[in-house]
């Protein structure tokens, strides 16, 4: 077999794939798992969804569908939207990007990503209107937050203020209580 030498139209190639594996290489591993967590977190948040219940008022409005807003990042949207339309019940999950507290009114669930700096004022807006506030920032708990999510050594620990979901009206499976750790402030 003869080896043939690279046209000129491939000679670019070579130079190009080797600065993108020089100068990305590092970065898509760590891109690849930040989609990994937020595809496990948002599987979890569906399941918060599953195993929680809201006053029957919650749902007057918004008919057959439980409504999960999201703020965060294009990261955090595009692992969400993974969710999009899976059944609850007899209800359907909608999955929604929000960026102000104005749009909370027909939100059921709110996952606050930790790129958010102040998500302390969202926790009172979100009590009076029955949502249930999941986050990841440390602190996420003692601010009013109902549901942190911890990531340590590859795996997502629970931890849920049985408090500020009671305040707010929900009621959280105890399935899902004997999984978690239970926050006191």
């Amino acid at each position: 077999m003869v080896k043939r030498p690279l046209s000129r139209k491939k000679c670019w190639q070579v130079p190009l794939m080797t600065a993108a594996l020089t100068f990305y290489g590092g970065w898509i591993p760590a891109f690849a798992d930040a989609v990994q967590e937020y595809t496990a977190k948002s599987v979890l948040a569906l399941n918060l969804a599953r195993y929680s219940e809201w006053p029957p008022e919650v749902f007057k409005d918004n008919g057959s569908s439980i409504n999960l807003c999201v703020l965060g990042d294009d990261v955090v949207q595009q692992a969400f939207a993974l969710i999009d339309n899976k059944q609850i019940g007899d209800k359907t999950l909608s999955v929604r990007d929000i960026k102000d507290d104005k749009h909370l009114e027909h939100c059921q669930l709110l996952y606050v990503s930790e790129d958010v700096a102040d998500s302390s004022r969202w926790f009172e807006e979100s009590q009076k209107q029955h949502i249930l506030t999941i986050g990841e920032a440390e602190g996420f708990l003692a601010k009013g937050g109902m549901v942190y999510l911890e990531l340590t050594d590859a795996r997502i620990n629970l931890h849920v203020n049985v408090n500020a979901t009671q305040k707010a009206g929900l009621q959280i499976s105890a399935r899902v209580l004997k999984l978690a750790t239970i926050f006191n402030p």
